[in-house]
């Protein structure tokens, strides 16, 4: 029963951000597929070491998100760390020879908009009541 009014409190940013970082946990795993597909048997070592990377960094991603979900105080700085990094790959993507500017704009757009909504009152507000009331 609490659960239900705890849902009803929680702000929209909360959950765009919980929502933006599982499609984001989403876009690892494809991109964990593709990898493995490319690699088509050579280096297969470090191509499953760099899948297997991927994947574990796609579970912590949805992690953050339920824990976004549920209010959980710890969701903020981890999400805020995981979309720095996120808006450095996004910023190297754009250096060198092989510049990819729709990675760039894939990685760097969703992770200032979570940092953004991360900062925001509502979601501020909502974890700092979920961390009072544990």
């Amino acid at each position: 029963m609490i659960r239900s009014g705890s849902r009803a409190s929680r702000p929209a940013g909360l959950i765009g951000l919980a929502v933006i970082e599982l499609l984001e946990a989403l876009g690892l795993v494809v991109l964990t597929v593709l990898v493995v597909v490319g690699a088509s048997g050579k280096y297969p070592l470090q191509t499953f070491g760099v899948a297997g990377t991927v994947l574990v960094l796609a579970a912590l991603l949805v992690g953050v998100a339920v824990g976004a979900l549920r209010g959980s105080p710890w969701t903020r700085t981890a999400g805020l760390v995981w979309h720095v990094v996120q808006i450095l790959i996004g910023l190297y993507s754009l250096t060198g020879a092989g510049a990819a500017v729709g990675v760039a704009v894939i990685t760097i757009v969703p992770a200032v908009v979570v940092i953004v909504l991360l900062f925001t009152r509502p979601v501020q507000e909502a974890l700092a009541r979920s961390a009072g009331a544990s």
